[in-house]
């Protein structure tokens, strides 16, 4: 189509201009012949006017029966030898010869000067001879023969001479008067009888000479007329051409949206603003089991399922005149009765004027997606209960734990703190009692003594450490105070302790969480953050306990460092109480733990 109109569109423009000039030629031509024709029409009403008035002057002359004029006056005719001649006297004394002129001679004269004078050849013929110089020739005998026919008159334009502009001829009858009988008696014409004829011929170069104005301004108006036409038709042809070529490309694109619609895996519905199905594609006809004729001028009611109530339908359309268009899921029905659910996509085209007039519907099956969905979400309900499974059992480990911890920290220190203090006595008795034995076994039981006081710091420390016997007894306040005391005294490194609490009555869980918490951070704070300061801060807000631990180590270097065993095991804790715990650290600007855990309800372990 873009080819062809390509081809098409200047070949009709060079035909649309060569009708245009050969109209503007063919009425230059009429107008010229018009003006020859009005030319010719006034050189004959010329002829035919000097004609009759030579006529008019010989009947004039016929009725006087001829005139008297000077002798010396006028040339020296043959004709005139039998002419009457008088002799006068003027006025002034000067004698004059007047001779007698007959109308033909006077017709004759005036002939003669119109000829000198203004180039028009007047002559008189007959075809009855009296005087062979009047012969007439082929176009005056014809037109001779005219006149006894009947014809008023007879005309004749002569063709073109070089130079000129042709000659017209004109003949009037010259009928028999009753005062040419005199002198034409001899002819046996009657009075009124054709006895001959005055022709004239008249040079049209004047008469088209004098319509020049007239044709160059007929010309100029023609070259105008011939411009404004091509004007107009290049620029009909050139908004034509645009208009054909955008519509060829309109066509060519709904042919390629035709084409891509039809070719693609979702299902493409077109309808006019009343919701008549006007167009469907492949995809349509295999995802519904419908033909296209089936559905063609059907209303999409007949896909309807009967799942959606009226306020669906009712928010749907009025979103869709409202915004122009419309996503989500709706379920539908098959040709054979399945309910099934798509994923539609509705957007309204609208006019010039702003009114909808089609809408386009694109839309998917998504049967086996919402299987999918409806897995994963079984799957994943599954996970969280193994997590929430997972947790508890890590939960209810955490508190066996602790609670071995606690028992094996009593028996440590009930049992076997009493065993080595009670042995220390013993040794301290044994060290007095074995003086007399000499310094070397004072020495060997002292040295047995000091073995003895460090295994009960040793047990002491284990035990704190297992189960702080201070967190049951005294609270996590004084737990924490005593533990961050003891970590600065063995490392060395200052720690500042802030709470807002002097004693917090809290769940034994949340208590223990706490400690454990700030535990195992000044443990990877001595172990591998390398500072020299650490602070502490626990809070006690109204939705809970907030916990902060700063230091200023060289921080994590590596991602993969958040996510060893003890940040894992702090997050499980506070996990398993509900709580959050936040990490924030760059390399040589230290670590920053935030932890945050609800109040917890008191419960039997």
């Amino acid at each position: 189509m873009r080819k062809l109109t390509l081809i098409v569109g200047p070949a009709a423009l060079a035909l649309a201009i060569a009708l245009w000039t050969a109209l503007a030629i063919f009425s230059l031509w009429t107008q010229r012949q018009q003006l020859n024709r009005t030319a010719t029409a006034l050189a004959k009403i010329d002829a035919i006017a000097n004609l009759r008035k030579d006529m008019a002057i010989r009947k004039w002359a016929d009725t006087l029966g001829g005139v008297y004029v000077n002798e010396a006056k006028i040339p020296n005719l043959g004709s005139l030898d039998e002419q009457e001649r008088m002799a006068v006297t003027r006025g002034t004394g000067e004698n004059l010869t007047l001779v007698s002129i007959a109308p033909i001679h006077i017709l004759l004269a005036i002939q003669e000067i119109s000829q000198k004078t203004y180039g028009t050849k007047e002559r008189l013929t007959s075809l009855q001879l009296r005087n062979r110089a009047n012969a007439p020739d082929e176009w005056e005998t014809n037109a001779l023969k005219a006149l006894q026919g009947g014809a008023e008159m007879a005309t004749e334009s002569m063709p073109k001479k070089a130079g000129g502009h042709g000659l017209l001829r004109v003949m009037i009858p010259m009928k028999m008067d009753e005062e040419c009988l005199e002198c034409h008696r001899d002819t046996l014409i009657p009075v009124g009888g054709l006895r001959g004829g005055a022709s004239i011929s008249i040079d049209l170069n004047t008469y088209r000479t004098a319509q020049e104005p007239t044709w160059r301004t007929i010309q100029y108006w023609h070259f105008g007329i011939w411009l404004l036409g091509l004007t107009t038709i290049y620029a009909f042809w050139f908004v034509a051409r645009r208009r054909t070529v955008e519509q060829a490309r309109l066509e060519a694109d709904r042919r390629e949206n035709e084409t891509a619609f039809s070719a693609m895996a979702e299902g493409a519905v077109i309808t006019d603003a009343e919701g008549r199905i006007l167009w469907v594609n492949d995809a349509f006809c295999a995802i519904y089991g419908y033909t296209r004729a089936e559905v063609i001028g059907q209303n999409p009611r007949i896909l309807k399922s009967g799942r959606h109530d009226a306020a669906f339908y009712s928010e749907f359309w009025r979103q869709l005149i409202e915004t122009g268009h419309w996503r989500g899921e709706v379920w539908n029905k098959r040709k054979t009765g399945e309910i099934f659910p798509e994923e539609l996509s509705i957007q309204a085209l609208r006019g010039p004027d702003g009114r909808i007039v089609r809408f386009i519907s694109i839309f998917s099956d998504i049967t086996e997606r919402k299987r999918n969905e409806d897995e994963l979400r079984k799957q994943r309900q599954q996970l969280v209960e193994s997590e929430t499974r997972l947790r508890d059992l890590a939960e209810f480990l955490q508190t066996v734990r602790e609670e071995e911890r606690a028992r094996i920290a009593r028996e440590l220190h009930d049992e076997m703190g009493q065993a080595l203090t009670a042995l220390r006595i013993d040794l301290g008795w044994l060290r007095n009692k074995c003086q007399p034995l000499g310094a070397p076994a004072v020495e060997r039981v002292g040295t047995a003594l000091g073995v003895v006081e460090h295994s009960i710091v040793s047990l002491r420390r284990i035990s704190e450490d297992l189960r702080p016997a201070m967190l049951d007894s005294l609270g996590l306040a004084a737990a924490v105070e005593h533990h961050v005391t003891q970590f600065s005294e063995r490392t060395g490194i200052a720690c500042r302790l802030n709470m807002n609490r002097e004693e917090f009555e809290l769940d034994d869980r949340l208590a223990t969480t706490v400690f454990r918490i700030v535990q195992e951070t000044l443990t990877n704070v001595a172990r591998h953050a390398g500072a020299s300061e650490v602070t502490v801060r626990i809070d006690e807000v109204d939705d809970g306990i907030r916990l902060t631990i700063q230091d200023n180590g060289r921080g994590i270097s590596d991602a993969k460092d958040k996510k060893t065993f003890g940040l894992l095991g702090m997050r499980e804790r506070i996990a398993m109480l509900g709580g959050r715990l936040e990490i924030h650290s760059r390399p040589g600007k230290g670590t920053r733990i935030a932890g945050w855990l609800p109040h917890q309800k008191a419960t039997a372990t």
